[in-house]
């Protein structure tokens, strides 16, 4: 990652990273998903009761092909940079949006109130997310992604209730605040901002629309009590897909997960 990708995100809150993830296996997962959303109805809805969604939650332990994401290095090092190597995959998620006449998702930031806070330069976010589309989302009306740059660090009530009712209800017609950016993106691409940021999806009229999304955070942030048992670690995974997700063997110090970086190699390397 280099030093302008950090100072956009900085002041921006994200990053656009063009082919970010070959097309083979861009092609490869996108196979997978929707062979099995094509069997099995995987919305949760907790995140969303839209209807024209579904949505793959723990992706990379029921879609062997989704761990592919971790081995791309213009993908990983961004994140990896920003979180200053402390890297660590909080979720998994792979997203089929049909076509749909209302906006998919209203304007929010991720992970609740507590985590909300505005953006902290010296320590750098505490939650990141990378969207990776499968589909072209170039044309208008194809369930475009759309943020608010700066807004990461907007304080939690910079802009009253009132402010995003009127947003969503223009949301729903297509339009965005001002200062607001539909990101227009080919497979491959992939989008990387942080919890704070505003961000909304806007109506699909065109086709449908699949996506993954990888949810990283810093790696301090596991639990201290409650390393996960290499055991229950799916079969499927490469070990350094483990290490990301968080499976350790029973007798690890959970003391040693905050010493060292989560990698033994940085990203920046491959």
């Amino acid at each position: 990652m280099t030093s302008q990708v950090l100072t956009q995100f900085t002041e921006q809150g994200f990053v656009l990273i063009k082919e970010a993830v070959p097309d083979a296996i861009v092609k490869t997962l996108d196979n997978a998903v929707q062979q099995l959303t094509n069997e099995r109805a995987l919305t949760h809805s907790s995140f969303n009761t839209n209807r024209a969604l579904t949505q793959v939650r723990n992706a990379a332990n029921v879609i062997p092909e989704y761990q592919l994401l971790f081995g791309c290095r213009d993908l990983m090092s961004v994140p990896y940079g920003i979180l200053n190597g402390s890297l660590q995959v909080l979720g998994s998620e792979a997203l089929r949006r049909e076509v749909y006449q209302q906006a998919h998702e209203p304007w929010h930031r991720d992970s609740g109130a507590f985590l909300e806070r505005p953006y902290d330069e010296v320590n750098g976010p505490l939650h990141l997310k990378a969207q990776v589309f499968f589909t072209d989302t170039r044309p208008d009306n194809s369930g475009n992604l759309v943020l608010i740059p700066g807004s990461h660090r907007w304080p939690v009530n910079h802009k009253s209730d009132t402010y995003w009712q009127a947003a969503n209800d223009a949301l729903a017609r297509g339009d965005v605040p001002e200062g607001g950016l539909i990101v227009r993106a080919e497979p491959g691409d992939a989008v990387v901002f942080g919890n704070t940021m505003w961000h909304a999806v806007l109506p699909n009229l065109t086709q449908e629309r699949r996506s993954a999304i990888i949810r990283f955070g810093q790696a301090w942030l596991r639990p201290y009590d409650h390393p996960c048992d290499l055991a229950t670690a799916a079969d499927h995974l490469f070990p350094e897909s483990r290490l990301l997700l968080g499976y350790h063997p029973n007798d690890v110090n959970p003391v040693d997960l905050y010493k060292e970086t989560t990698t033994t190699q940085s990203w920046d390397a491959r």
